[in-house]
This record gives C-alpha cells, sequence and structure tokens, in this order.
C-alpha cells in the first residue's frame, strides 16, 4: 500500500501510514511525497493507493484508489474494483473499510486466474 501527500502534509502522512500499519499490521505500507509518487508506484505496484492527487486517467491498474482531500470540507473520491464513489465521512475507519474490500476482491481475483487454465 502506498500513501503519498504533498510534504507540507509530511506529518499528516506519516500519522496516517502508522494507523493504518497499526490497525492491519500485515499489510506493507510506503508513505512518500508526491515528487516521489510515480517512481514509487513503479518500484511497489501497489494494489492499494491512498492520495491526496486524483487517480491517473486511463484504466485502472490499481484494485483500489483513494483520492484523500486535504481539504475536511471536499469529499474523499474512491475507486475500488472499478466502482466509484464518494464519502464525505473520510476517517481512519473508512480508509481501513477500503482496504478490507480491496483485500477480498484481490483475493477473489487470485482465486479465480488460479482455476483457470
Amino acid at each position: 500500500m502506498l500513501v503519498a501527500t504533498e510534504d507540507e502534509y509530511r506529518a499528516y502522512r506519516e500519522v496516517l501510514a502508522a494507523g493504518i500499519e497499526t490497525m492491519r499490521p500485515d499489510i506493507e505500507v510506503a508513505a512518500v511525497g508526491l515528487d516521489r509518487l510515480e517512481g514509487e508506484l513503479a518500484r511497489l505496484d501497489p494494489e492499494v493507493v491512498v492520495c491526496s492527487r486524483p487517480e491517473p486517467a486511463g484504466p485502472g491498474v490499481r484494485l483500489a484508489w483513494l483520492e484523500l482531500p486535504l481539504d475536511p470540507t471536499r469529499p474523499a473520491k474512491i475507486s475500488l474494483g472499478g466502482r466509484r464513489s464518494e464519502s464525505t465521512d473520510a476517517t481512519l475507519e473508512t480508509l481501513i473499510s477500503v482496504i478490507d474490500e480491496a483485500e477480498g476482491l484481490s483475493r477473489t481475483r487470485e482465486s479465480l486466474e488460479g482455476r483457470i487454465p
């Protein structure tokens, strides 16, 4: 999983990553500035991304992309398994829910791919 925000929000990014790691210790979480986003996406190839930027245009490569706005009056935009939604209550619990659902989708996909000859 990758968490990426502007560097001026580094403390927020680090606390968010630490909160995820605490609640889901089996998930590896990397926290980076936006200047390293593209490189880390290529290097880590995470299934779940939490970012202050919108998901890049085109066919979704990530299982889940949560655009977490730094302005609390704007809704978070969630792309999960090809479905899109918004949340005006983007708490850590909301994020954990998205992570859990992405993990379930990933397991289902792996199971189905394993059955295909």
